[in-house]
């Protein structure tokens, strides 16, 4: 047993405390409190820990902790060696390093950045779905409503009936004799069908069809595969639907009234025609794109 140890425990037995009674007034473990009156201060843990229970336990007493430490002072257990500061100093810092940290700081980025991409997508889901004010791009600008579709390889890269046969009747062609009748010239035949672009609101596309008293369509897949849908119009049972597969020219003819409402899920690997006219696929940028034609009534003057 140290002097120290004597003290504080003599003390302590002169005022009739036990050491529960120290324990529950300084909070500090029976066992430490008896490590200190047999001066055994390697149980404690650490120096620090050793110094602080000491001043602890001498208040308890009613001793005067300062004077106990500055005469006790080779009683005390001495601080460590500056090779276990450095190694302690080396482990703190290894833990702050730990690979563990950064790694659950990397899934921590990763998942929110998922979660974002995730909302991305559903964003561009919806506005796909629903639809955006916008013409559909064409080469050189874009489609103003009432501007008539003509033929690929035509000045403006839009579809119209190939002009008729301009080619004059042939000559020579001989009378009846005696009757002075000569056969009539031959007049340049019309196109038989023209399709017009009217307006587009978000994935809709509106035409008007002249020519004609009905209205038909015809699909034909040229790469890779598309879903389909023709009725009346937007709303109504459709009269033909299902999917078009490439590889098998699988083509499809379908004959309505005085307007067709078309819903393609792939426009742009199908080939389209209405009443012989060859619509421009390209113009057509949302998947699905609705397309609306309606025959346009002659007005005679």
């Amino acid at each position: 047993m140290s002097e120290l140890g004597q003290v504080l425990q003599r003390a302590r037995e002169e005022k009739g405390i036990s050491l529960d009674d120290i324990q529950r007034i300084t909070k500090i473990q029976r066992r430490y409190l008896e490590a200190i009156e047999r001066g055994h201060f390697h149980v404690l843990p650490g120096h620090f820990y050793a110094r602080a229970f000491i001043k602890s336990y001498a208040e308890a007493v009613g001793l005067d902790p300062n004077h106990i430490m500055s005469h006790f002072q080779s009683d005390l257990p001495s601080q460590p060696p500056t090779e276990q500061v450095e190694r302690l100093r080396r482990r703190r810092v290894a833990s702050a390093n730990n690979p563990l940290q950064g790694a659950r700081w990397v899934t921590k980025t990763l998942l929110v950045l998922f979660i974002a991409l995730i909302i991305g997508v559903i964003y561009i889901a919806v506005v796909n779905s629903n639809g955006e004010m916008t013409a559909p791009s064409v080469p050189g600008g874009t489609v103003n409503p009432g501007a008539e579709i003509t033929t690929p390889g035509q000045a403006g890269g839009g579809v119209t009936p190939a002009p008729p046969d301009q080619t004059p009747p042939p000559t020579g062609t001989p009378t009846t004799p005696d009757s002075g009748i000569t056969p009539p010239e031959t007049t340049p035949e019309t196109p038989q069908s023209a399709i017009t672009f009217e307006s587009q609101q978000g994935s809709i596309y509106n035409y008007s069809v002249q020519g004609g008293d009905k209205v038909t369509v015809h699909l034909k897949v040229k790469s890779d595969r598309s879903w389909f849908g023709v009725s009346e119009g937007k709303g109504k049972k459709y009269v033909a639907e299902g999917e078009l597969k490439a590889g098998a020219t699988e083509e499809k003819t379908i004959e309505l009234g005085k307007t067709a409402y078309v819903r393609l899920g792939n426009p742009t690997v199908l080939e389209m025609t209405v009443n012989g006219v060859a619509v421009d696929m390209t113009k057509l940028k949302f998947k699905p794109s609705n397309i609306n034609f309606k025959i346009k009534e002659t007005v005679t003057q």
